[in-house]
């Protein structure tokens, strides 16, 4: 029997990003994993999530939202044996109010 996955990725807040721009690829590891699923909540729309020996991704553009708002889930890693390991995520989103505007 092996070891259940261990997360090595901090659970919490992924970050804070712009809601109209492709994220840069948010990469989420558990050592023994051999496959990661979210199990609650979800990513939001445009978003694509990729499981991975050891590690799974989140990329894309985001197109659920189109003013401040955080996404929570999450995400279980399972190993060969079937031991799982569960940890929680969220992503918020920001939106720009103007373009080029200025205050003096």
């Amino acid at each position: 029997m092996s070891d259940a996955p261990t997360w090595t990725t901090a659970s919490g807040s992924l970050g804070t990003f712009a809601g109209a721009s492709a994220i840069p690829t948010q990469t989420l590891s558990a050592t023994n994993a051999t496959s990661f699923a979210i199990t609650s909540g979800a990513i939001a729309t445009g978003l694509t999530f990729t499981t991975g020996v050891g590690s799974c991704t989140i990329t894309g553009t985001q197109t659920a939202h189109s003013a401040a708002a955080t996404d929570s889930f999450t995400v279980t890693a399972t190993d060969a044996e079937g031991q799982t390991a569960v940890r929680a995520f969220s992503m918020s989103w920001t939106f720009l109010i103007g373009q080029g505007g200025q205050f003096n």
